[in-house]
């Protein structure tokens, strides 16, 4: 990748056959002119409405994922993985993130899950790994073949989610749930909150709101608080309180909170969680076309300006 296709907000520094890139204070490590870091913030790859915003973004993001590497390779496998949801939270599609914590994963002796993993690093467009892939298939295989019909069951419902099955993947996950007691709280709200999930897609929302509710019950965490607030919203009641508490969600949940924010008339409120999503999304996508839509009704609606963001749906929808 040239360097010329780099913005000209970059700073760049080169020595030897590296690189250091940098926006104002905020800067790269030395990195390899092969690094693929350096396409991934090529000029065209750049969200041209909030460009300083999304290099700063990305550069943070690289360092947190460089840092992750580093713990993979001292084998502090928790730690490492900490650093990769964070650049997952941010990208899901991240390759590098995804590769490399598939193989903390390994490390800690999690095939299953690694397989999963490399599966999306390559779905996303990482390069294959043939011997990486068959050394995984062998080892998640006889990992899977020692799990007890429970977690058989809870993984069978995982892969089933993964390929857009969700009756098959309720089934199994209510198999599992057959006997709460066998579970850690930990565990087990983490599980109810799988069903939940899933019966949200079916559309079952009295359902869900109970397996939300029984996942609160077993340890209270913000994805309940969210679904909690959603289930309510749809079968016509107050989910408000709910859906404020929800705070460390994912970020399509985020931009759902803020759209129900508006459809309810708590504008600020949606303003807020539309500025938090905008400020970690900058791929130019539906998600992104609809925030910035949502926000420039708040706008609207607070009585602010919002001639920026309705020059960026313009801009974006002709």
């Amino acid at each position: 990748m040239s360097l010329k296709n780099l913005s000209d907000e970059l700073q760049i520094d080169e020595k030897n056959d590296l690189v250091k890139l940098a926006v104002g204070d905020v800067s790269t490590n030395w990195i390899s002119l092969d690094d693929p870091f350096i396409e991934r913030i090529a000029d065209d790859n750049l969200n041209r409405f909030f460009k300083i915003s999304h290099l700063v973004c990305e550069i943070n993001i690289k360092n947190i994922l460089d840092e992750g590497i580093r713990l993979l390779k001292l084998e502090r496998y928790s730690k490492a993985i900490e650093c990769f949801d964070k650049v997952l939270y941010y990208d899901e599609k991240y390759g590098e993130a995804l590769i490399s914590k598939s193989r903390t994963l390994f490390g800690q002796g999690h095939f299953v899950k690694s397989l999963r993993f490399y599966k999306k690093a390559i779905g996303a467009g990482y390069p294959k790994d043939i011997e990486y892939y068959k050394l995984l298939l062998k080892k998640s295989g006889e990992e899977r073949d020692g799990f007890p019909k429970i977690k058989q069951n809870i993984y069978a419902g995982d892969e089933a989610v993964a390929k857009g099955e969700f009756e098959l993947a309720l089934e199994f996950y209510e198999k599992a749930l057959m006997d709460p007691s066998k579970f850690k709280k930990k565990i087990l709200y983490k599980l109810f909150n799988k069903k939940a999930l899933i019966l949200t897609k079916l559309k079952r929302f009295d359902e869900a709101l109970a397996s939300f509710d029984a996942s609160l019950k077993a340890h209270e965490n913000d994805i309940s608080y969210f679904g909690r607030g959603l289930c309510k919203h749809c079968i016509g009641l107050d989910g408000i309180c709910d859906l404020k508490q929800a705070v460390s969600i994912d970020k399509k949940y985020l931009l759902k909170k803020a759209l129900i924010f508006n459809e309810l008339e708590l504008y600020g409120d949606a303003l807020d969680s539309f500025n938090e999503f905008l400020d970690i999304h900058f791929v130019i996508d539906s998600a992104f076309i609809s925030a910035i839509g949502g926000k420039a009704t708040a706008l609207e609606n607070l009585k602010m300006d919002n001639s920026f963001e309705r020059h960026i749906l313009c801009e974006v929808t002709t």
